[in-house]
């Protein structure tokens, strides 16, 4: 793994050294969250607590949930309940938005209330998955879509009924957009479930390929300037992709289950990994 480690950096000249995590770090994580069912995404808080959406049972109606943990101690605690099976979230503000079957909800402790309806978008929805924060005070929200159809990632604005993203649902690459994760100005990197491609777009119509063989992507997010961290939902993988088309991947850890929306808590310098098929969160650190 050096060797694939050296090759990458003479891919990438122009990275420091010191931007890349060290892949003895994902030997083994350092702490794990046991008994979460089915955990799909993380989220910060603005009190830096995690919260986690979690599915339950796959397709049972209302057992979908989102838990809190403290990372001090990594006791947790149900959040909210009365979700069917929720998966990206992301705070704005004080504000925990999530992501279901039925259309993005706002979450408090002990609430939850569908903002945006599943009818209020402009197209049938197949699957929503992650979210982002948008420009301007809106939100991103992918659409995974399914076999049939080719999903893709709306703009939820406050008072405004969804929109698609300019090209997001005509991009072969982003047939199956599922992870997010926003740029500077109005850029969005975005990875394909089925495609197993990273690309990115600059929100108003312009997409260029990254990355491909990501196998089947879910959770996108940055590795500083290096590039960004992924994860491989079938095959258990957490790849380092750098940020320049064409550069070589690195395989950081294997044989994780079902990884998906991971999230980088640079507040402690650790990286958090929901595995869904595990029912735990898998903790690494990444420096010293």
């Amino acid at each position: 793994m050096r060797l694939i480690l050296l090759v990458f950096i003479s891919a990438v000249p122009h990275l420091m050294l010191a931007q890349l995590p060290s892949h003895e770090s994902f030997v083994r994580p350092i702490r794990t969250v046991d008994s979460i069912p089915a955990p799909e995404s993380v989220a910060i808080g603005p009190d830096g607590a995690w919260y986690i959406s979690s599915f339950g049972k796959f397709g049972v109606e209302g057992d979908g949930a989102v838990y809190r943990i403290t990372p001090e101690n990594m006791n947790r605690e149900l959040y909210a309940g009365g979700l069917d099976d929720p998966t990206g979230l992301v705070f704005v503000g004080k504000t925990l938005w999530v992501a279901d079957r039925r259309g993005v909800y706002q979450v408090n402790r002990g609430r939850v209330r569908v903002i945006y309806e599943a009818a209020s978008f402009p197209r049938r929805l197949n699957f929503l998955n992650d979210l982002a924060i948008g420009p301007n005070g809106t939100l991103y929200v992918s659409d995974t879509g399914d076999s049939s159809s080719a999903g893709a990632v709306f703009v939820l604005g406050p008072g405004k009924r969804p929109s698609v993203l300019a090209g997001s649902d005509t991009a072969t690459a982003q047939s199956s957009v599922n992870g997010l994760h926003r740029g500077r100005a109005d850029t969005l990197y975005t990875v394909g479930f089925r495609s197993g491609v990273l690309s990115v777009t600059d929100g108003h119509g312009e997409w260029r390929e990254l990355a491909r063989n990501l196998g089947a992507p879910d959770g996108i997010a940055a590795a500083g300037e290096a590039g960004f961290y992924v994860t491989d939902n079938d095959g258990g993988n957490l790849f380092l992709v750098p940020r320049t088309a064409g550069a070589a991947l690195v395989i950081l850890a294997r044989g994780l289950k079902a990884p998906a929306d991971l999230v980088v808590d640079s507040k402690r310098g650790w990286l958090v990994i929901p595995e869904n098929a595990g029912n735990r969160l898998s903790v690494y650190r990444l420096r010293g």
